[in-house]
């Protein structure tokens, strides 16, 4: 054989000797992909709760305001009802089976700043129920923390709050329950703070002062 084959001969085993992965590089290489597939997994999970909890306390915040409006604008309670008396507002509950997952916008029929039914939010005739706005994504409402501009917040005191406006004033009317479901009665109130959580455990509050200023944190 000349040299010149020899050379070539070489020269092709070398190159089979390099093709493709050994077993151990395989492995090493699905290990690094599947822990950057694990990262991304967690962090998406992560971004999609955190964006899912944005939202409900986006929407809560945005109902409130709504309350708000139109209790200001003096809204007719039904088309050709000609009833312009009632005050609106938002009933956030911890108290009824289910109402973690849940909130009630209600019309105040009767002026006594608080929602009078029960949970189920049965519509039409002389019921004070709207509607009721579900909670998606394993999202829920967490706690209530009184505030105060005196003394103390009081945080888990209250397991409903009823936030209520009231023509002509923007001020929001603030009504509390305690776990008995009794009126709670606090001095020196100056708003609610309602904590949502996530199924993940992160955290969102939705802010209402007695000035009728909304504010998520």
């Amino acid at each position: 054989m000349s040299h010149c084959s020899k050379k070539a001969n070489h020269g092709l085993v070398q190159r089979s000797k390099t093709k493709g992965f050994s077993l151990v590089e395989l492995l090493v290489s699905l290990g690094i992909i599947s822990v950057i597939l694990s990262v991304v997994v967690s962090n998406q999970n992560t971004y999609t709760d955190s964006a899912a909890l944005s939202n409900l306390a986006d929407d809560l915040a945005l109902s409130i305001s709504k309350a708000q409006a139109y209790g200001i604008a003096v809204r007719e309670l039904s088309t050709g009802s000609a009833n312009f008396t009632a005050s609106y507002g938002l009933s956030v509950s911890l108290l009824a089976s289910g109402s973690e997952t849940a909130y009630l916008f209600f019309a105040d029929r009767n002026d006594n700043l608080i929602y009078d039914g029960d949970w189920t939010c049965q519509t039409g005739g002389a019921s004070e129920c709207l509607e009721k706005v579900d909670i998606s994504r394993g999202n829920y409402i967490d706690s209530f923390c009184i505030l105060r501009t005196n003394g103390a917040d009081q945080c888990g005191t209250v397991e409903r709050a009823d936030i209520n406006f009231t023509r002509p004033e923007p001020d929001a009317g603030l009504t509390f329950f305690n776990s008995g479901g009794q009126v709670f009665t606090l001095p020196n109130t100056a708003g609610v703070r309602i904590t949502l959580k996530s199924p993940g455990g992160l955290v969102k509050d939705v802010v209402i002062y007695t000035t009728g200023q909304v504010s998520v944190q």
